[in-house]
């Protein structure tokens, strides 16, 4: 219940101020700051949020005998003129931060959930919206704040925690490469969004309690700071810093990575967009809310009519509008604002808090109503599908894509919209087939995964699978109760003995191009017994089609990895044996002969064993061989099998070039130089260690 005072409660405080810092902090900064320093990125965050805490102890002990409004404060501190052009000063940089988050917030909903809608529609539409939250006043706002806080982080939590299967650790190193330019930059970066923390000035002037103002700015800092660095691992570990530092919002298109399983949902970054949504409009309303509040102050408008106020709002958000369109039309003034920040106005900001700390040393129900309105309102956009305003009979959902060369992706996917009434909707896409002709050819490749990805319509979480002929691979649905989409999905989730993390999507594709790090093995589909079926393993190193691989090898690489539980094998002497519950790692020699030692350490039983097997060793042996002998002879058979199935090939089977730059950073420098030739110089080495369950000793 209100007490209508204008005034809030610390908790409200704190939650209003995590809102104001989630949104820009959780878009931006991933990107940015793997693009300066890549895997050091984490440190930038941790150095930026510090910066943060320091320049928040600065800000409350400028303002420490504050009372009244921030803008009063500073004509008594610095004299009436001095006063106003500090007030003009924030003004100023309120209102560019209010338009280039409408800016902002606008192309993510544009990409996100109404793709192909009206730039200009969809802002009008959101500073409408916020218009109708600054009815509320802050008290109204404070308290929708506090009541959707944890209904808003929760859902991020659980989407976070369930793309923690797919963080490869490999990816976070090596570590402290980068150099003092590029770190210093980074950290500037993340303390450009923690500056964000200079709301408070204003704030300070609705807290209840003004001594609060200290602990309520520091946990928001320290909360989003965690949650940042949280998040940035998480995107580095799943893209890799190369692919990372080339994406717009990273934190929404992992949502659109998290597989599943089992539902029709596949873009969950749409559904998960109603976090960004809401941190956004905090933002923006805060920002236009703090400017106008200056405007009035900056020619004592408190007593004017209330017409005229609503006039001066007008001007605000004419003013927002502006920036926001101006931003939109020319990318050349997005990169001026930037420079403004990193330049002009984060060093104001800065500078302000100093000269007032210098001076000082020296010497309603209603608005309830509204708010909930609001949120009604908000969370119905949040339930938009998010794919253009056709309805859903309107839309063709496809549920899978065969690809055979760029003419017929051309004419059959990409201009599918053309050639009938129905709108194609990609967003549940299952699986893609690709002719093996098409998969070899490097420049149809790079085309069609460009355009893909710079599209966005298809699923990143979309499996990928190789054909002969993929078209007819699709015609083999005429003999199934289900589409084949939905059978090879439900195949590499459910049925297969690989983990589906192992199998490739669209997104991985899209992060190799970059990254160029990982042998991937995509699942080679044929016919068998009218239905597909993964018969071989294309290879997929470092970014490049490799060339086709027989099913032993892709799953002893698979089983090496801990993706596979359990690997059935015949041993030479005609024995079967079945490993499994694997917990096997790689490790690189550190003596001068490039060696990759794989250390398999698992579980095994004997499924058959050929008959006389035993006695045949024993008169080989000698009479005395034990079980312990054989477990050792078993092992070595096991050993010499897979050295054997390896060598077969010229590829990284156990997937030891990514782990390059956590164990050997030496080797790491030389062959991110000439990669080419990692397999050359490398002789993998399998140790074998087994728990025999059906042995006696």
């Amino acid at each position: 219940m209100f007490s209508s005072n204008e005034k809030i409660s610390g908790r409200q405080a704190f939650r209003l101020l995590v809102f104001d810092l989630l949104g820009l902090g959780t878009l931006l900064i991933p990107a940015a700051v793997a693009g300066f320093c890549g895997r050091d990125g984490i440190f930038c965050i941790i150095v930026g949020t510090v910066l943060g805490l320091l320049f928040l102890r600065l800000l409350v002990y400028a303002v420490g005998d504050m009372q009244g409004s921030f803008a009063e404060y500073t004509e008594k501190m610095c004299g009436t003129f001095f006063g106003k052009t500090i007030q003009a000063g924030y003004f100023l940089y309120l209102m560019l931060l209010a338009g280039y988050t409408a800016y902002l917030f606008s192309v993510t909903v544009l990409n996100n959930l109404l793709r192909g809608e009206s730039f200009y529609l969809v802002l009008v539409l959101i500073l409408g919206l916020v218009w109708y939250g600054l009815l509320s006043g802050i008290e109204g706002r404070a308290r929708v704040y506090e009541l959707l806080f944890w209904f808003i982080l929760i859902p991020l939590f659980i989407m976070l925690a369930s793309a923690l299967d797919e963080v490869k650790t490999d990816y976070w190193n090596p570590v402290f490469f980068t150099g003092k330019r590029d770190f210093f930059a980074g950290s500037y970066y993340v303390f450009i969004c923690s500056s964000l923390i200079f709301l408070i000035l204003f704030l300070g002037g609705y807290l209840r309690k003004r001594e609060s103002l200290m602990k309520v700015g520091r946990l928001a800092l320290i909360f989003t700071g965690c949650l940042e660095a949280g998040l940035y691992l998480i995107l580095l570990g799943v893209f890799g810093g190369a692919a990372l530092s080339d994406m717009q919002t990273p934190a929404i298109t992992l949502m659109s990575t998290i597989k599943i399983t089992g539902g029709f949902l596949k873009r969950a970054d749409a559904f998960m967009f109603g976090i960004w949504f809401f941190t956004l409009y905090a933002l923006l309303n805060s920002a236009v809310f703090y400017a106008e509040m200056l405007l009035n102050g900056l020619y004592h408008a408190k007593k004017r009519q209330a017409l005229w106020k609503k006039w001066e709002r007008a001007a605000v958000f004419a003013a927002v509008f502006g920036v926001a369109v101006l931003l939109y039309n020319s990318k050349e003034n997005t990169v001026l604002y930037e420079k403004f920040l990193w330049y002009i106005g984060t060093p104001f900001l800065v500078l302000v808090p100093v000269v007032l700390a210098i001076i000082r040393c020296a010497g309603q129900r209603k608005k309830h109503l509204r708010s909930g309105a609001v949120i009604c309102v908000l969370l119905g956009l949040m339930g938009l599908s998010g794919c253009a305003t056709a309805e859903l009979e309107e839309r063709n959902f496809p549920i899978e894509m065969a690809v055979s060369d760029m003419e017929q992706f051309d004419r059959e996917w990409l201009n599918a919209d053309e050639s009938g009434n129905r709108m194609v909707d990609y967003s549940h896409m299952k699986v893609i087939l690709l002719d093996q002709k098409f998969l070899e050819d490097a420049q149809n490749m790079d085309a069609f995964l460009e355009i893909l990805e710079k599209k966005s319509d298809v699923p990143r979480n979309t499996y990928l699978a190789v054909a002969e002929d993929a078209e007819a691979v699709l015609k083999l649905q005429k003999n199934m109760e289900e589409s084949v989409g939905t059978y090879l999905e439900d195949y590499f989730e459910n049925v297969s003995e690989i983990k589906k993390t192992a199998y490739p999507t669209l997104g991985m594709l899209y992060q190799e191009q970059e990254n160029k790090m990982e042998t991937l093995f995509i699942p080679y589909v044929e016919e068998v017994d009218q239905k597909p079926a993964v018969t071989k393993y294309y290879v997929w190193k470092r970014g490049e089609a490799e060339g086709m691989f027989d099913s032993q090898t892709a799953l002893l690489s698979f089983f090496t990895q801990n993706q596979k539980e359990e690997y059935t094998l015949t041993l030479a002497d005609g024995v079967d044996v079945r490993l499994f519950a694997p917990h096997n790692q790689v490790v690189f020699s550190q003596t001068k002969e490039k060696q990759i030692i794989v250390e398999i350490s698992c579980s095994g039983e004997i499924l058959y064993e050929k008959p006389g097997w035993r006695q045949k060793l024993q008169s080989e042996y000698g009479q005395n061989l034990k079980s312990g002998d054989i477990k050792k002879m078993l092992e070595k058979e096991l050993e010499d099998y897979f050295q054997q199935t390896a060598q077969k090939v010229e590829v990284d089977c156990a997937n030891s070039y990514k782990k390059l730059g956590g164990q050997r950073r030496d080797w790491y420098l030389l062959y991110q130089k000439q990669p080419e030739q990692y397999e050359k110089d490398m002789e993998i080495i399998y140790r074998v260690k087994v728990d025999w369950v059906n042995m006696g000793e």
